[in-house]
């Protein structure tokens, strides 16, 4: 089979003892650790002990001292607020925590979530209007705003102040904002760059609090939650104070007083301690599915509820919009698929897929799935006759930066952005198809066909009898997992199969293994029902281990990633 071409990690054996000896902890956890980089005692007994007294001191973000004093002036006058934020999960926990935090102090702050259709991404003019209609002379942003150089000028025109609380890549010059507190910017001090923007705004909110000599546990008790999942569904590097925030708020999740979130948590059926897969794939994308498809105001009306009745209603609302997203992502993934194989797209190192049945609102969700598919970039286009434009969101993988190929798209579109990983664009349609070959060109040019290969990233070669509970219990402290601290992958050679089976709806493997000298192990490959391996098989296996308590006990399971059969 193998779908990847495989890379195990090289590590120090020298180090890995060391690290074994000093923490007491297994040779294959310390070897984790080695391999992740954390090869001196004391660093990798952080990274296993999380500690909020080792973030860094907020002050060092730049603009963080303006920013407080003008808010600080805003809560002695009781003077209006207006936040203003992105419609995605990291914009909408932002607002959430901004309008608790003024709330709580006096400030009568009111929120405006700019609409994804109408109004698109970033700070826009139209907060002038919603600035006057509450007499509000300041603008909060959250998790936007850094590029917004003409509507920041726009409302300074107008009589406005702006505070600029982001994460996103600043270009060459800031906006003229009273304030841009943003850890990306060249000149911050501040040490770690990866914050989401919830975090940016939680480290903002820390220092106005700290300046006002109030108590921070009851910040921290209701706000670490909205951290954490804002930077898990914003997909970032759960690394460094990221993954500190991550672990305390999962923690507060477990045990929320927000009573939209107690509901939220309830329809998405998450049970127990909350995990980033819980946040990545049932809490986040129905806070999301509002903002894609209606008004994002229903997310943050839920974590800003406290009536049970309501936030049941609301959440159960958000969870109809998501089941409605799903509906129409499936759809437009099948039409996608089938556009690609009838066009041959593949001979091409990158894929550009287009509907006018599309809602813009998940293009972006089907240039990912396309994406993992078929292992090239893709860009899903939303055309709108009427309007005379396309519109358009980009999914790349590690081997092509977005960045490079948005700045040849710039002269062709009318709006162009983005990162390395992930961009957006509209066009006038007169010029898509010029658009659409600039991409074909561009992607064949950087990429070989060795590239159109997903690499899998393996972090030990193990011998089966090493897979043990004590190895499950011991990778735990590695938790939480996601985007940068993925869950660690083994290679075990020359398994033996001595059975196999196919789920009943055809679409997953079920096996069981045995290495030499080791017990036998179910092991399963999700979605492998296409791969019927007979017993007696013997197979290099790359897999993570897991705790199965399906039949109410527990007992290790083999989470196959892929295989290799040996002839």
């Amino acid at each position: 089979m193998s779908r990847y071409c495989w890379r195990v990690r090289a590590t120090d054996t020298a180090k890995a003892e060391r690290l074994a000896r000093e923490l007491n902890i297994s040779p294959t956890t310390a070897g984790l650790l080695v391999v992740r980089g954390y090869t001196e005692p004391e660093a990798a007994y952080r990274f296993l002990n999380p500690s909020l007294h080792d973030l860094a001191d907020p002050r060092l973000l730049p603009d963080v001292e303006p920013a407080v004093r003008r808010i600080a002036l805003a809560i002695e006058r009781k003077e209006p607020v207006l936040v203003y934020g992105d419609y995605d999960v990291d914009g909408v926990s932002s607002m959430a925590l901004w309008l608790t935090t003024l709330r709580k102090l006096g400030v009568p702050a009111e929120s405006y979530v700019p609409h994804r259709e109408r109004e698109g991404y970033d700070l826009h003019p139209n907060a002038i209007k919603a600035a006057r209609a509450i007499g509000a002379r300041l603008v909060l942003t959250c998790d936007c705003g850094t590029r917004a150089h003409e509507a920041v000028d726009a409302l300074n025109a107008a009589g406005l102040e702006v505070i600029i609380t982001d994460h996103h890549e600043p270009g060459d010059y800031l906006p003229n904002a009273l304030a841009v507190v943003n850890p990306k910017r060249a000149d911050s001090q501040y040490p770690f760059r990866e914050l989401s923007g919830v975090g940016v705004s939680f480290r903002v909110a820390e220092v106005l609090l700290r300046a006002r000599n109030l108590p921070l546990n009851g910040f921290y008790n209701t706000m670490l939650e909205l951290v954490a999942i804002g930077t898990v569904a914003d997909v970032m590097p759960l690394v460094g104070e990221n993954r500190i925030l991550v672990k305390y708020g999962l923690e507060q999740l477990h045990q929320t007083k927000r009573v939209g979130l107690r509901s939220l948590k309830q329809v998405s059926q998450v049970k127990g301690k909350p995990t980033p897969r819980d946040i990545g794939f049932a809490i986040g994308p129905r806070l999301n599915a509002a903002g894609r498809l209606e008004d994002a105001r229903l997310a943050l009306q839920l974590l800003l509820e406290d009536d049970p009745t309501e936030a049941r209603r609301l959440a159960e609302l958000l969870d109809k919009h998501n089941r409605d997203r799903q509906k129409y992502q499936e759809e437009a993934v099948r039409e996608a698929i089938a556009q690609v194989e009838s066009e041959g797209q593949t001979r091409h190192r990158a894929l550009v897929v287009h509907s006018p049945n599309w809602h813009h609102g998940i293009v972006g969700l089907v240039a990912g799935k396309l994406m993992n598919r078929y292992y090239r970039p893709v860009v899903a286009v939303t055309i709108e006759p009427d309007a005379g434009i396309a519109r358009g969101s980009m999914r790349s993988i590690p081997e092509l930066n977005l960045t490079e190929l948005l700045a040849v798209m710039k002269p062709i579109c009318t709006k162009c952005g983005g990162h390395a990983a992930a961009g957006g664009f509209a066009v006038p349609l007169e010029r898509f198809e010029t658009l659409r070959q600039t991409i074909f060109e561009f992607a064949n040019q950087r990429l070989t066909e060795e590239d159109l290969i997903p690499t899998l990233e393996i972090d030990q070669t193990l011998e089966p009898s090493a897979v043990s509970m004590r190895l499950i219990q011991e990778l735990s402290l590695l938790e939480p997992f996601g985007n940068g601290n993925e869950r660690p992958l083994f290679l075990c050679r020359g398994v033996e199969v001595l059975g196999s089976r196919v789920s009943q709806n055809g679409r997953h493997l079920f096996l069981k293994v045995r290495g030499e000298g080791s017990v036998v192990y179910d092991a399963v490959l999700w979605d492998g029902g296409d791969y019927p391996i007979e017993p007696g098989t013997l197979l290099d296996l790359v897999f993570d281990p897991e705790e199965d308590t399906y039949n109410g006990y527990g007992a290790v399971r083999w989470v196959i990633k892929d295989f290799e059969e040996l002839v």
